[in-house]
């Protein structure tokens, strides 16, 4: 009876949303895919709205109902793109930093469990014994099936006014197992990176995320670096786990290596826009490595498209999510809010950085020892003449 009701509730969704499709002629592309439906589909939509009030089991909860259709309707565009309820919505909007979670990173596509794509060390997640590959089935008992990516990073975040110190209950999917964990959210993700040198002879630097301020931090370390003796094999910028950050910070850190007064484009619905990198670069001709995994989104993917794409580096890992979008907020009269994708980054050569990865000059398997992996494919692509 529980499935029948829930299938019933997904029937009456879909009704709807192609109802206000039908409905709202504003809504509608000029050449839309939905002028194909007639008069005649309205009817028959409206008759089997019409049965589900008056002879359905239970009177449907409309509320219940609509905020499902809102959800299916926008959680369902992207990854980015998000329907938030007004509890949500408030606390999306009141984000104070910095913003406290457990540490996991995440990616979520609208009717896939949320998975596990990078764990930040020493954080409680990782204390917890959460691994990569994990999917989170429910987060505090709540089905995270039709969750957005977003509403999942909320409910993952700590609520400095409520439950700064308690801890969230996952419900963790691991192969054949169910694991019930409770995670505390008290980790920052650190405005950071780290820069050291590689027993293969490599000069490495890996920030957490793309914060403000990160590009003359590593111009400094990296200058310092290259006049001490001996010179590094080539530079790498480690950006595995580099989930999140600032667009026009990654902008900088390209212009580090690269000048182009297009290196790419921003491309909504309306409008290109052109990308620059205008100022001479501190290091024009440094030998270049990017490191990336399937937690490289955003300015991090960004970042390591371009420099690809203008043969300033080559790059080494797993695929990327493909995830450098621009999302935008939609506030409704109600308190919720709807986040859509109204831009996509396209690189100079016409590849889209959205929903697949970036190109890769050297892939590798997932493997226990992957710090290995990527030092000796990365010396591998060094020794070769293309």
């Amino acid at each position: 009876m529980k499935t029948k009701r829930i299938n019933i509730y997904l029937i009456v969704i879909c009704l709807l949303l192609v109802t206000i499709l039908l409905t709202d002629k504003k809504f509608l592309p000029a050449k839309s895919q939905f002028s194909q439906f007639s008069p005649g589909h309205a009817e028959l939509i409206s008759t089997v709205m019409g049965l589900i009030r008056t002879d359905y089991l239970e009177e449907p909860n409309p509320v219940r109902i609509t905020e499902g259709a809102f959800k299916g309707l926008v959680n369902s565009l992207d990854p980015l793109s998000a329907y938030l309820d007004k509890d949500l919505a408030a606390k999306y909007l009141n984000r104070q930093e910095p913003v406290k979670g457990t540490g996991l990173v995440i990616y979520k596509k609208y009717g896939l469990f949320p998975i596990v794509t990078a764990i930040m060390e020493n954080s409680p997640a990782s204390k917890a014994g959460l691994k990569i590959g994990d999917n989170i089935s429910a987060i505090d008992d709540r089905n995270t099936m039709n969750f957005s990516l977003l509403e999942t990073n909320l409910l993952l975040e700590a609520d400095p006014e409520i439950d700064t110190k308690q801890p969230v209950k996952l419900r963790v999917l691991r192969g054949n197992d169910t694991l019930e964990v409770e995670v505390s959210r008290n980790f920052t993700f650190p405005n950071s990176f780290m820069a050291s040198d590689n027993p293969s002879g490599l000069f490495i630097i890996h920030p957490e995320i793309i914060y403000q301020g990160l590009t003359p931090k590593i111009q400094k370390a990296l200058t310092a670096r290259l006049r001490k003796k001996p010179e590094p094999k080539a530079v790498v910028l480690d950006l595995r786990g580099c989930w999140t950050g600032d667009y026009e910070e990654a902008r900088k850190l390209i212009n580090l290596f690269l000048k182009a007064e297009e290196v790419g484009y921003l491309e909504s619905r309306e409008e290109k826009q052109a990308l620059s990198c205008p100022d001479k670069p501190a290091f024009p001709e440094v030998r270049l490595t990017i490191w990336v995994d399937q937690a490289t989104c955003g300015p991090a993917e960004m970042v390591a498209g371009v420099l690809k794409d203008f043969q300033r580096a080559r790059t080494v890992g797993l695929n990327t999510p493909g995830l450098v979008g621009i999302p935008e907020n939609f506030p409704l009269s109600d308190g919720s809010l709807v986040v859509m994708t109204t831009a996509i980054f396209t690189l100079k050569s016409g590849t889209r950085l959205w929903e697949k990865s970036l190109p890769l000059d050297a892939r590798i398997s997932y493997s226990e020892n992957l710090e290995k992996a990527y030092a000796d494919k990365t010396i591998e692509l060094l020794q070769s003449k293309n």
